[in-house]
């Protein structure tokens, strides 16, 4: 009678584990979750009927960003392989999803005193020279 509860309750944690990787497995990018749930405008924009703080707040809360900014022409959410950028349309939102270098560029009024530069390596980089002013 030990071996079938023994038994039973090795099968139950197996299948415990398998769920969890199932589970963790189908997990969905940003760019997809985004398609799903908002209109699609183009291959890179989406449109929503909630103002940019509230929209970016969901894409948040579903996907942790490295950066966010919040500033008057919208919120910027960075991520390693992609930048959302949140802006007022209308009456609620345009969401464009781009590279983070293509991002940078387009959005560089916003997001350049927080990145630094795209993917935020410039502010690492302090440039060559004979070493004054460093």
């Amino acid at each position: 009678m030990k071996r079938g509860l023994i038994g039973g309750g090795l099968l139950a944690g197996l299948g415990a584990v398998i769920l969890v990787g199932v589970l963790v497995s189908n997990s969905t990018s940003p760019r997809s979750w985004i398609a799903g749930k908002y209109t699609k405008v183009n291959a890179t924009t989406f449109r929503a009927a909630a103002p940019p703080a509230k929209v970016a707040g969901e894409i948040a809360r579903k996907f942790k960003p490295s950066d966010r900014v919040y500033v008057p022409a919208g919120a910027f959410l960075r991520y390693p392989k992609v930048m959302i950028a949140v802006l007022p349309d209308g009456r609620g939102s345009r969401i464009s999803i781009e590279t983070p270098d293509r991002g940078y560029r387009n959005h560089h009024s916003a997001v350049s005193g927080r990145w630094g530069g795209p993917g935020g390596r410039a502010s690492l980089f302090r440039g060559g020279g004979p070493g004054e002013g460093k």
